[in-house]
């Protein structure tokens, strides 16, 4: 009897001590990769720090730069999580077909999926955005308090002047004034968060290419600072749904959102609930989920030129896909006011330049250049 009650309670025993094993194993993984990510998350406490030293000058809640996404955070993660792992199931019983599909599965759930390695070289990345995106809405919404919106009546002419004296919504329009059309582009340009979040979660588990990662975790970062706060703040515009609020000059866009407003009688246009809402928060000077409003450079377009960069390097067939879906986020831009044509060509362009130049650092590092790894930081 004393026998069996032993038998009994040694798989409780061999469970309790497989979690303990884990949970050592975890905690040193993650202290190899908290000195991996130094100099990325040095970068987001510096940048978190002059966000809530910005919140305070303008008067906005510092505590908006954890809280703003916090609760979508916690909602969409475990989906995010299950969707990637159901994804990599459907890619081993569709595409990689092996004789024991069930067996290969089960192997990597137990293996590879959620080994102390992955799990620890997410985590500090993981908790770093949360914190990253928060300080980035709310730097961006104090865009017009420290450069008031002026630069709209400029880019519109020069819209103009480089497509051939046309405005590049017009150009489009024989093609995309569709109210269908448009329908099914405003849903492409709606999920472009839930790509971007994709994207993003997949890299920070990802342990196929640890240099491809660390390029677009850097990349990343840079582009939202130096594209989405930096240079924005200097070129400070509106884009087209606001540019008669904003100029109070004669509106040339009034035309297409006259065309938005009657397409989304007929089919939704969400662009437009969002533009409204986007504008009582500006009014309102609220730090609310994605506020801020800022035309150039296109943050939409230049994200989709990096996830377009990253799927080039893992797999052609995925890069065209994504490829196409920045076209259309591109088209979608302009076609649903709310950006000028050039705005898309300088988050693309400001891009590749970053991708370009955090690549060299990486190829530098490679070969032991001990400046360059400071700037990529330590693996």
């Amino acid at each position: 009897m004393t026998e069996a009650i032993e038998l009994g309670a040694s798989g409780p025993r061999r469970l309790g001590a497989a979690a303990r094993g884990y949970l050592v194993d975890l905690a040193r993984e993650l202290r190899l990769s908290l000195l991996g990510h130094r100099w990325l998350l040095g970068l987001v406490l510096a940048y978190w720090l002059v966000g809530i030293a910005i919140a305070y000058y303008a008067n906005l809640p510092t505590g908006a730069t954890i809280e703003t996404y916090l609760p979508i955070y916690m909602e969409m993660m475990p989906g995010m999580l299950m969707t990637l792992v159901i994804g990599r199931c459907l890619v081993i019983m569709v595409i990689e077909r092996p004789a024991r599909p069930l067996t290969q599965i089960i192997g990597e759930l137990r293996g590879s999926m959620f080994i102390p390695r992955r799990v620890a070289n997410a985590l500090p990345m993981l908790v770093a955005m949360l914190v990253f995106g928060g300080t980035f809405t709310v730097i961006k919404s104090t865009i017009p308090f420290f450069h008031p919106y002026s630069w709209d009546a400029t880019f519109e002419a020069w819209d103009r002047w480089l497509h051939g004296g046309v405005a590049p919504w017009l150009l489009l329009h024989p093609l995309l004034g569709k109210p269908i059309v448009t329908h099914y582009i405003n849903i492409a340009y709606a999920v472009w968060f839930i790509v971007l979040c994709f994207t993003w979660v997949w890299q920070v588990f990802s342990l196929r290419d640890e240099r491809l990662r660390r390029q677009f975790l850097w990349t990343l970062l840079v582009v939202w600072i130096l594209l989405g706060n930096v240079a924005a703040t200097y070129l400070s515009s509106g884009g087209p749904c606001y540019f008669g609020r904003i100029t109070g000059l004669s509106d040339p866009f009034q035309p297409l959102m006259d065309y938005l407003s009657h397409a989304n009688a007929d089919s939704p246009v969400w662009a437009l609930i969002a533009q409204d809402v986007l504008w009582q928060n500006y009014l309102a000077r609220d730090v609310q989920l994605a506020a801020g409003i800022s035309a150039m450079p296109s943050l939409h377009v230049a994200l989709t030129t990096l996830f377009s960069l990253v799927c080039w390097r893992t797999n052609r067939w995925l890069g065209a896909l994504m490829t196409a879906y920045a076209l259309v986020i591109m088209l979608g831009s302009v076609h649903l006011g709310w950006h000028y044509a050039i705005d898309g060509y300088a988050g693309a362009l400001g891009t590749v330049v970053i991708w370009w130049i955090v690549g060299w650092c990486a190829r530098k590092r490679a070969a032991g250049d001990p400046a360059s790894a400071a700037i990529v930081g330590a693996g």
